[in-house]
């Protein structure tokens, strides 16, 4: 049995005589804010008020009353503590934790006592563990503060998160009651697959004080099931079983896309002479592996899910608040419900954040989106030249990997984020034997390999070839564009191999932004605003990408508008160009989904979870079918991507306007859609399209902003064109123009609309690169390309219009 102790507990400040009211799982940041001893840290510039936290210690106490001490294992067990701590019951010293990531358990049998108990965790300040570390294991090195200890890093602030080190009792702690007889260490494991059969097998250590007499498996899809009774084996470890079990005519786990993500359970009971077992694993069958073949290009990086190829669309995912006891159920399946029905397949859970709660994965496995895992490093050199530190880490993967191996999501583990990058261009060290690169290279595929050799390993992100953030093979983080400046057109220069990062910021949904920024600091350059943008000079950048791609705003409400605008329109520009260089390129995981507090950043959707333009687009982007419409040597082409599995016919239709809103051009032909690749449809001069006027203007091609300059034919820059796919009944659509908005002719848009039961329906007059919905929440599509000749019904889910506006209305001109 269970007893939980969750709830109710005391704590203070070490020193101090007074005991305050907790709650576990927690934190002391949550809990001083829940007694109103501090603000909301996300709140203008509260985040400040939070620093001082860092160096104090903690202690929180729970008393407790057993009734029933009649067994032979009682056991204390803690989910997760954040992060050095001493634990003390009955007054009785159990031990000391120091790592985040791992579960804690302590053997209570002689301590604990029929009636009231009290337990006591005095948790420590890591910025002060870290200096006592750093005190005793003299390196040469400058290892950074958050190195020394296994706590999540983001906690010490990053380019797109505040600095809050949270300190406390961060997931569930309770009591674990039985006489002996448990099941652990679970597996099952595919071992063949085909349409026909599959062959799982079923690992599982039973700790018992006598031989099981009975072990059954269960296994289940939802509608059918079997038993299986496994033989039990005995070895110097305990009892086991290891059963090899075949499955006709298999339901298979499909990535968001192509097919179901179907999942079986496998429930393991055993029993003894006067005790039951039970463990259910909830797991897909499927086999993943990563094409890593030589062509001319270098040498491929492509995930190959039952034996299909599957192009990666997704995103980077961080933790989802920055006091992480916040988070619950609803959280997770909210925001990876979004991500499916923005057409994602895969979501990367980065290396400077935690290892995600089961409610990710579980959401994951049911949604079908794939999962990179990172093990938590990130942007640093670690000491792993000190054996205390590859030990601490060693039970933190073996942990993990045992908690996470059963989820089919999970297609790939990852050693890191971005230090094999850095041991190169940022710290110069050439390929180090320590540093990080002890785990990363010989602890890690070691543990691997006997903990779950069903996933590649990839010892960093980015990694391949003969530069770690190399083009021609691996995985490319591209940041030139943005963090190096670059204008986003060069996204069309890079033909990475597999790209899994690249990122564009913009401010969060307005309603947002005015929540957490006091009315006097909604100005763009105020300091309030300032603190709710990390990165440096980041401000600076999106008003240098907003000056070249649309113009300045003419407030604090058109300034969060035209980041996001930019924002999409530069994602869509990347993803366009990676789906259009598939198999080449086979991934764009963009940077970043969500956010762990109000902020401008990278994400799509922001921390309460309302959509930006980003998201938005993403649905367009990360569709089964894409038209891409580009201006190559002269002539208008049109490709189609195709994440089908089977050939399509399809009926394209493509019509060019002047911004007057006259049609000057159309052309409906019928397409065949060859499966999981790309085809060029339409490919036409320019000369023959009706645009061109024969008058010339110039556009001076500093700065980057010019697409095409110098030298440009007028009616390029008053054109527009729309283009609509129609496969299956659906209709996939995409816009285009000759140059960015800022150099073309743009017009307002001429529009209509009505209010119609939770609907709106917007009727254009004239063309439009994006008129905005504004309402009080959000509406089923916004950001929208508006053609003439066409009603946009769209849901408002609800929502009460404040207004609609041409993104033109918000432009200083």
């Amino acid at each position: 049995m269970k007893i939980s102790l969750d709830g109710k507990w005391k704590f203070r400040e070490v020193g101090s005589l007074e005991y305050l009211d907790g709650t576990v799982p927690g934190c002391v940041q949550l809990d001083l804010i829940n007694l109103g001893k501090l603000p909301d840290p996300f709140y203008g510039v509260n985040e400040v008020l939070f620093y001082s936290l860092e160096e104090k210690d903690f202690e929180y106490v729970k008393e407790f009353y057993v009734e029933n001490l009649d067994y032979q294992v009682k056991r204390l067990v803690f989910e997760g503590i954040d992060t050095v701590s001493d634990i003390y019951l009955n007054e009785f010293y159990l031990g000391r934790t120091d790592n985040m990531f791992l579960r804690y358990e302590f053997d209570v049998s002689t301590i604990l006592q029929e009636g009231k108990n009290t337990l006591k965790v005095i948790l420590y300040s890591p910025i002060k563990e870290a200096e006592r570390l750093k005190k005793i294991y003299q390196s040469k090195y400058e290892y950074p503060q958050r190195s020394w200890i296994r706590k999540s890093q983001y906690s010490y602030g990053w380019d797109w998160g505040p600095r809050i080190l949270q300190i406390g009792i961060w997931k569930s702690v309770y009591l674990e009651l039985n006489n002996g007889l448990e099941i652990t260490d679970e597996f099952v494991k595919t071992e063949h697959l085909s349409e026909d059969l599959a062959v799982v097998k079923v690992f599982a250590k039973i700790n018992s004080f006598e031989k099981p007499r009975s072990v059954e498996i269960e296994i289940s899809d939802g509608k059918d099931a079997k038993k299986v009774i496994p033989e039990v084996y005995k070895s110097k470890e305990g009892y086991f079983i290891e059963e090899r079990i075949e499955i006709e005519n298999p339901k298979l786990w499909f990535p968001n896309g192509y097919g179901e993500p179907n999942l079986y359970t496998f429930k393991i009971l055993a029993k003894t002479s006067n005790e039951e077992a039970t463990k259910i694993v909830t797991t897909g069958l499927r086999t993943v592996r990563i094409i890593k073949e030589k062509d001319e290009h270098g040498e491929s990086f492509i995930f190959e899910i039952n034996g299909i190829k599957v192009f990666a669309k997704g995103a980077n995912w961080i933790p989802a608040d920055s006091i992480l006891p916040r988070l619950t159920e609803d959280d997770y399946k909210q925001l990876i419900r979004m991500a499916k029905d923005s057409n994602m397949n895969m979501l990367r859970v980065w290396g400077g954040g935690i290892y995600e709660y089961d409610w990710f994965y579980r959401e994951c496995d049911k949604n079908g989106i794939m999962v990179w895992q990172d093990f938590m490093f990130a942007c640093a050199i670690y000491p792993d030249e000190f054996d205390f530190f590859v030990e601490n880490f060693k039970k933190e993967a073996e942990y993990q990997i045992k908690r996470l191996r059963n989820h089919p999501c999970i297609v790939l583990w990852c050693g890191n984020n971005e230090n094999n990058w850095g041991f190169v261009d940022w710290w110069h060290l050439g390929d180090p034997e320590f540093l990080g690169n002890r785990i990363y290279k010989k602890v890690l595929p070691q543990i691997l390999s006997e903990l779950d050799p069903t996933r590649p390993y990839h010892i960093s992100s980015p990694y391949g070839g003969e530069h770690p953030n190399s083009s021609t093979a691996g995985d490319k983080h591209t940041w030139d564009i943005w963090a190096g400046w670059k204008d986003y057109i060069y996204y069309k220069n890079d033909n990475a191999r597999f790209v899994s990062e690249f990122g564009f910021q913009a401010a969060a949904h307005l309603d947002t932004m005015k929540k957490y920024i006091p009315l006097k600091d909604q100005t763009i350059f105020s300091k309030t605003l300032r603190m709710h943008e990390k990165q440096e000079e980041g401000l600076e950048r999106l008003i240098r990408y907003m000056a070249g791609s649309i113009g300045l705003p003419k407030d604090f409400d058109s300034f969060v508008y035209l980041s996001q605008f930019v924002q999409k329109e530069a994602i869509k520009t990347a993803v366009e160009h990676y789906r259009k260089n598939k198999f080449r390129t086979a991934g764009a995981l963009y940077w970043q989904l969500n956010d762990c507090w109000p902020v401008i950043s990278w994400s799509s959707i922001d921390y309460l979870k309302r959509r930006k333009a980003l998201y938005y687009e993403s649905k367009r982007l990360f569709a089964k079918f894409l038209p891409v419409v580009e201006y190559e040597d002269g002539k208008l082409k049109v490709y189609v991507v195709s994440d089908d599995l089977k050939t399509k016919q399809g009926k394209l239709s493509i019509t060019i306007w002047n911004f007057d809103g006259q049609k000057l051009y159309e052309k409906d032909l019928a397409v065949e859609i060859p499966k999981n690749s790309v085809i060029e449809v339409f490919s036409e001069k320019v000369e023959n399209l009706n645009i061109l006027k024969g008058e010339w203007l110039y556009i001076p091609k500093h700065v980057e902003t010019a697409v095409i300059g110098d030298k440009i034919d007028r009616g390029l820059l008053e054109s527009i064109v729309f283009v609509s796919l129609f496969v299956d009944e659906v209709e996939y659509e995409n816009y285009f123009v000759f140059e960015k908005p800022i150099n073309l002719e743009l017009k307002p848009c001429q529009f209509e609309y009505e209010i119609k039961d939770d609907y709106i329906i917007i009727k254009p007059k004239t063309p439009a690169i994006c008129l905005i919905i504004e309402a009080d929440r959000d509406v089923e599509d916004n950001f929208i390309f508006a053609k003439p000749e066409k009603e946009y019904k769209i849901n408002l889910n609800g929502g009460q219009v404040r207004k609609v506006c041409d993104l033109l209305d918000l432009i200083e001109r």
